[in-house]
């Protein structure tokens, strides 16, 4: 029986805090419930309309937004089924692979869509997660964890 493990390693670090504060919401109208709604780049173009979405688990752009890119060559064509919230489903066009300029820049997979939408696409768990981000519907901010 092991009563006592001794080791050399030192604790880990907590990261550091975030959050958010009360200055931060003098520009809104409270209560809201908004989407949290960004512009990035992604490529080489500035894309307004992103909706962050931490329930999501796809990166998605909608098909106009890559054919205004310049880049509806690059689509890996292969179709597949995404089922949102109220079960409603979608087919995709294909899958492409781009550069988003957060910081730090990374390449993540979008599938593509052509659907009607509100949102040019939407930066799911996939991205949020891969930036360690923290996001706040509420400060309507999305803030990386260095």
């Amino acid at each position: 029986m092991i009563s006592q493990i001794s080791t050399s390693l030192l604790p880990a670090k907590d990261d550091p805090m975030i959050s958010f504060q009360k200055k931060d919401l003098i520009s809104f109208d409270l209560p809201h419930n908004d989407a949290l709604i960004i512009s990035i780049q992604i490529s080489q173009v500035m894309v307004d309309r992103i909706h962050a979405d931490k329930g999501s688990a796809a990166n998605i752009l909608q098909l106009a937004v890559i054919q205004q890119m310049g880049l509806e060559t690059k689509i890996n064509s292969s179709a597949k089924s995404l089922t949102g919230f109220n079960d409603a489903t979608t087919v995709t066009v294909g899958t492409i692979d781009l550069d988003i300029y957060s910081p730090p820049v990374i390449s993540q997979t979008f599938m593509v869509v052509d659907e009607v939408s509100p949102y040019n696409g939407i930066l799911g768990r996939p991205w949020i997660g891969k930036i360690n981000a923290v996001t706040s519907t509420t400060h309507q901010k999305i803030v990386p964890n260095p």
